[in-house]
């Protein structure tokens, strides 16, 4: 159903009913608000994510028990590739999807690749990350120049990030017809082509960013340094389940804050690396760097969970220019509804 991380849904879920529980014991010394709280059931929410650094305020979210204290009980599935995500969450199997919001626009304007089975309605509430792509090759090539005729790795050929690879392949001096794409999944997907050398060069995310620099690949690019401001990382969630459910979707955002919070301490620095080590199964080296990343520089984790609406808009320009068929993007208001952000901003 998806990657290799799939036979842990199962542990995921056992792991959130033992932290549900831990938490509903700790308030008995806390009063009657205490007592009140752990007296309620925890509503229920299926969350899909790219296994990663972006998911890592949904790893902390559960473990440290803040989705929990927000009266949620929430399971994490990862996904192989956006095409499933994205039709999974508009099927309803899914309330709430980590990714990355060029592919909610893709399929609210028809450019999407996979089938839906009804029409879309999804909108971004949250934002999580800039972008933090790096187009790594095989060691033996040194520019972007060095990549023509070649085959390259993506996601998918026409959402995620394929056109901030088009954009630096661009500034690169190549053009579209000078590559070839091809859709592979998920970074840890990529990675693993890269190493198996079917692949010239792929774009990969933290934390595979660290094993890909351990293991010689070659870095050509920074999608950042390529385009300024590029808003990625969203969570996103079908528009009439977010507005059916408010206090799930606040709950949602305040636990995801509380959990920015906790990794920007530097005193948690290495427990946050040994739970991203944990889930996404690579070394702690590799974990640490990534954490270290999210922390710090231009793609780090949005330090408060706003969405960066330059970023955005840059998003929806990028998809004017490259989307098939080509037509007139929305606004960011179109994609994006402040309201729950705010409401949880607002709540002490």
């Amino acid at each position: 159903m998806t990657e290799r991380m799939q036979p842990t849904i199962h542990s995921e879920r056992r792991r959130t009913l033992a932290l549900a529980a831990s938490l509903a014991l700790a308030p008995f010394g806390a009063g009657f608000a205490g007592l009140a709280r752990a007296a309620m059931p925890l509503q229920p929410i299926e969350v899909i994510v790219f296994a990663g650094a972006n998911a890592m305020p949904s790893y902390v979210a559960q473990e440290k028990g803040f989705f929990a204290r927000e009266g949620l009980a929430v399971n994490i599935t990862a996904t192989p590739n956006s095409g499933f995500q994205i039709s999974s969450l508009v099927a309803g199997k899914f309330h709430v999807a980590s990714t990355a919001i060029d592919n909610l626009i893709a399929y609210q304007e028809g450019q999407g690749t996979a089938k839906l089975d009804r029409e879309p309605d999804m909108v971004a509430f949250m934002g999580i990350s800039s972008a933090e792509l790096s187009l790594f090759a095989l060691p033996e090539i040194r520019t972007i120049a060095d990549l023509k005729g070649r085959d390259l790795a993506l996601d998918s050929l026409s959402t995620g990030y394929a056109f901030v690879l088009r954009y630096m392949l661009e500034k690169g001096g190549l053009g579209p017809a000078d590559v070839r794409f091809v859709a592979v999944g998920n970074s840890r997907a990529r990675l693993q082509s890269l190493r198996d050398g079917k692949f010239a060069a792929a774009l990969i995310t933290e934390p595979f960013t660290g094993v890909a620099r351990q293991e010689g690949f070659a870095l050509l690019g920074e999608g950042v340094s390529t385009l300024g401001g590029y808003q990625a990382n969203v969570r996103i969630a079908n528009r009439a389940w977010a507005r059916d459910n408010p206090k799930a979707m606040v709950g949602y955002i305040r636990a995801l804050r509380s959990a920015i919070d906790w990794i920007y301490d530097p005193a948690n620095r290495d427990e946050a690396a040994r739970i991203l080590a944990s889930r996404v199964k690579v070394g702690e080296a590799a974990a640490l760097g990534s954490i270290d990343g999210m922390t710090r520089g231009p793609s780090a984790l949005q330090r408060s969970g706003e969405m960066d609406l330059q970023g955005l808009r840059n998003v929806i320009m990028l998809r004017e220019r490259y989307g098939v068929p080509q037509k007139k993007m929305g606004p960011p208001s179109k994609y994006y509804d402040a309201s729950w952000y705010e409401q949880a901003r607002a709540r002490p």
